[in-house]
């Protein structure tokens, strides 16, 4: 992982992949780090980390000043030796690229997350946007910040009548174990009674590098 700054960030991409069978987790990661070294040359980049799922996927995480900086990124480091070492190590047909725009005035990363949370979803009514919000503002005043293992929470929007909740949590249990808490909170369940229930999908990830 690596910290370029402390700026407030605007724009996530997450793009999760899988290694190539022959590449072990350590070649993976050491080229990873080589890649991402060459992030503090780019102005706008916040926050790069590895984070890593229970099925064997991986995701490079970047946080942004703008959704412009993260898409200028092909341009400025796209062909350079590190990115193409990083790139020759993952199967290019299990990659998905997703950019989120984060609907959060202001936001800063905290120091340290090990955990992060990505639940997807759209609306019932695509003109909710608006509650959508209130209700994730109720949830994080009345449950998320109750615990000292949430360390930040977004809702950001990816397409049209796309969305997603994040949740950076410092340890991967208690981040899974708050989550699940949600059916027992009126304000979360505010929050779900908004989601079309058949588009969620939820995922958890682990910070590796």
């Amino acid at each position: 992982m690596i910290r370029v700054s402390n700026a407030s960030v605007c724009a996530m991409e997450f793009t999760s992949f899988k290694k190539k069978t022959e590449v072990s987790d350590d070649e993976l990661l050491f080229a990873v780090l080589r890649f991402e070294r060459q992030l503090t040359q780019v102005e706008g980049i916040v926050y790069q980390c590895l984070v890593r799922n229970y099925d064997n996927e991986y995701a490079n995480v970047l946080f942004a000043t703008s959704m412009e900086t993260i898409k200028s990124l092909e341009a400025v480091i796209g062909n350079t030796k590190e990115t193409q070492d990083f790139f020759s190590m993952v199967e290019m047909n299990s990659v998905q690229v997703e950019y989120h725009e984060i609907n959060k005035p202001d936001f800063a990363l905290p120091e340290y997350f090990g955990c992060i949370e990505k639940g997807k979803f759209s609306l019932k009514d695509s003109n909710q946007q608006t509650a959508l919000l209130l209700a994730s503002d109720a949830v994080e005043d009345t449950y998320l910040n109750q615990y000292e293992n949430t360390k930040g929470h977004f809702i950001s929007r990816r397409d049209e009548n796309q969305y997603a909740e994040i949740v950076l949590g410092q340890t991967l249990g208690s981040t899974k174990e708050i989550c699940y808490g949600y059916f027992e909170n009126i304000a979360c369940l505010s929050l779900l009674d908004l989601i079309d229930e058949s588009s969620m999908n939820l995922g958890f990830w682990y910070v590796v590098g």
